[in-house]
């Protein structure tokens, strides 16, 4: 098959590869639609190396299935990227990322992938292959499983920092929601295309002052909830100043320590700081919904690639042109 290959440096390449091996209960699958993620960049812009790639937002057709109990070749499936035991509690409940032995896709930029067939999402005929994947990865999935926490409520303010994939797809479903969305970055580009998923300001934080704008959108009460999609201790540190009182910060960039003070961040404002990572299986059902009722999961995918042109995809990707980018291996 072929298959994507990381090299370091902003460098990859598209070469052949093994076919994957199906084990007991796994299905193989050939891949229509592979997303990158952000995530990715890091080994993209690293000095080392991969043996393949990091790719794990995909969905695709059945070509195989080895004694398994629902899935037949033909059917259309999207790719849960957290692959749980199947056996232990989280496992039974749809929460794999809770797993203790939990692990993760083994490359989807690529023809071929293996999968145990209780990662597997069934694609029903209304869903297209770009929402498929968007529905069944973090394009959607991440976003979602933070509204699930927030609980946003219409009219609140909710400021999104970071306007990359992730950011973006938070725009889309906090917008839907009915907050009032302020959307933070440096590239504009990106914030043009959070204004058009729904976001009411944005804010160049290069060329304004991003807390003194908030102040001014929100009449000095500052926002409701704030998102924190970059990843750095900056814009952590930002999004903490961005919030008002009594208000909620989600991290959701991966990051190290980031020095708080509890007292003055935290205590004396009655903030609520929480972390959310990835979506949950069981959650997947109540995303299909929201789209069936009208959420334009599709607005998010701007670029979309064959496999072969895989080194264009991620350089422009990694030059922030793009919004969600799509890689066809088998389309």
């Amino acid at each position: 098959m072929r298959g994507v290959r990381m090299l370091g440096q902003s460098q990859v390449t598209v070469e052949d590869f093994p076919d994957p091996r199906l084990g007991e209960g796994e299905v193989l699958i050939r891949i229509q639609a592979s997303a990158l993620c952000g995530s990715e960049l890091h080994g993209y812009r690293g000095d080392t190396g991969q043996e393949f790639n990091g790719g794990h937002e995909a969905m695709g057709v059945v070509a195989e299935a080895l004694h398994t109990r629902y899935l037949k070749p033909g059917d259309r499936v999207g790719i849960h990227a957290v692959w749980g035991c199947g056996q232990c509690r989280w496992c039974a409940s749809g929460r794999y990322t809770f797993c203790d032995q939990r692990r993760g896709t083994p490359g989807t930029h690529a023809e071929l992938v293996s999968a145990p067939e209780h990662v597997l999402l069934k694609l029903e005929e209304d869903i297209s292959d770009e929402v498929g994947v968007l529905l069944s990865g973090d394009g959607l999935g991440v976003p979602y499983h933070v509204s699930t926490r927030l609980n946003t409520r219409g009219g609140d303010v909710v400021c999104v920092i970071g306007a990359g994939p992730i950011g973006l797809g938070n725009v889309l479903i906090q917008s839907f929601l009915g907050a009032e969305v302020v959307v933070i970055d440096l590239n504009d580009y990106r914030l043009g295309l959070a204004r058009d998923l729904g976001a009411k300001h944005t804010v160049n934080s290069q060329t304004d002052d991003a807390v003194e704008a908030v102040r001014q959108i929100t009449s000095g009460s500052l926002a409701d909830k704030c998102i924190e999609c970059v990843g750095r201790p900056e814009t952590l540190k930002l999004a903490l100043r961005l919030v008002g009182k009594a208000g909620t910060v989600m991290a959701v960039g991966e990051q190290g320590d980031v020095p708080l003070s509890i007292s003055e961040d935290l205590i004396r404002r009655d903030i609520t700081l929480m972390g959310s990572w990835f979506f949950h299986y069981c959650e997947f059902g109540a995303m299909v919904n929201l789209y069936r009722r009208g959420l334009r999961v599709d607005k998010l995918v701007t670029h979309r690639f064959p496999l072969e042109e895989a080194p264009l995809a991620f350089s422009e990707f990694s030059a922030g042109r793009t919004g969600k980018v799509v890689l066809q291996p088998c389309a």
